[in-house]
């Protein structure tokens, strides 16, 4: 009966050890809210000085679309690959034909206009820029509107979507683009997110950004530039546990063969 209760005991214990080990690999990925948390302010109001608009200017190698408006639509129908049957009917081109590349030297190249100069210009100023063009041709324009269509930026790493994303609007927040990958999982690391991109003159820059300092929403990286590719590295447990989930499996079973080839040996030396 005592050896028994002896074996019994022997047990017990083995298998509170493997317990133990089971909760430490569980909670050794747990993270407290201040490690998840963004923005991180003990004021319940604060401001934040501006630094700008900080628009996305164009560069080589975006694509344009390139639309002239007027009151007269026959005036400008040759700026916008408009052509007219002599019936007074008229069709476009296709959207193909309508959508500019800017090259190398920041030029594209548009109908009757020619080759033009928008490369490191936002929007709004390459809009100003061209219409001052056209006014050469004819000065009934009521506005000329220029989108980039390849705006795309990349989100990879902790994150629950990750992929490359393409958006209409040309001012996404680096939250926003978070927001569009699933946001982070908690294994991600807030205050050293990478941020890549490459320069108009093919300089390529790495910035480390820490989104729980309130200071970000004044940082020049705040809003994306196309092509900008964000990077949120994994956490200590994480990248721990990527090694750990590998060899859990192992871990166990050699647990459970230890614990099994224990008992054989307290079988045979309490006889």
């Amino acid at each position: 009966m005592q050896t028994h209760c002896y074996r019994l005991e022997l047990r017990k214990v083995g298998t509170f050890a493997l317990s133990l080990l089971m909760i430490g690999l569980l909670f050794s990925s747990c993270a407290s809210r201040k490690d998840v948390a963004y923005v991180q302010t003990p004021e319940q109001v604060m401001t934040v000085a501006s630094n700008g608009l900080q628009d996305a200017r164009i560069r080589a190698k975006d694509l344009l679309t390139v639309t002239v408006e007027s009151s007269n639509p026959e005036a400008v129908a040759a700026f916008n690959g408009i052509y007219w049957t002599p019936n007074q009917q008229y069709s476009t081109y296709a959207q193909q034909a309508r959508s500019f590349l800017v090259d190398n030297e920041g030029n594209v190249e548009l109908p009757v206009v020619g080759l033009t100069h928008v490369g490191g210009y936002t929007m709004r100023e390459a809009e100003s820029h061209l219409k001052e063009i056209l006014k050469k041709y004819i000065t009934d324009i009521s506005s000329v509107n220029i989108k980039i269509q390849n705006y795309k930026y990349s989100v990879i790493g902790e994150v629950r979507r990750p992929g490359t994303f393409t958006s209409e609007n040309t001012k996404v927040s680096i939250f926003e683009a978070l927001a569009n990958a699933g946001d982070m999982s908690i294994q991600g690391v807030r205050t050293e997110v990478k941020l890549m991109r490459e320069n108009p003159d093919g300089h390529r820059e790495i910035v480390t950004l820490n989104l729980q300092d309130p200071n970000i929403l004044s940082s020049p990286y705040y809003y994306l530039q196309q092509g900008d590719v964000v990077y949120v590295q994994p956490n200590d447990a994480a990248a721990q546990s990527a090694n750990i989930g590998a060899a859990t499996g192992i871990i166990f079973s050699i647990a459970s063969l230890t614990l099994s080839v224990a008992n054989i040996l307290i079988s045979l030396l309490v006889k």
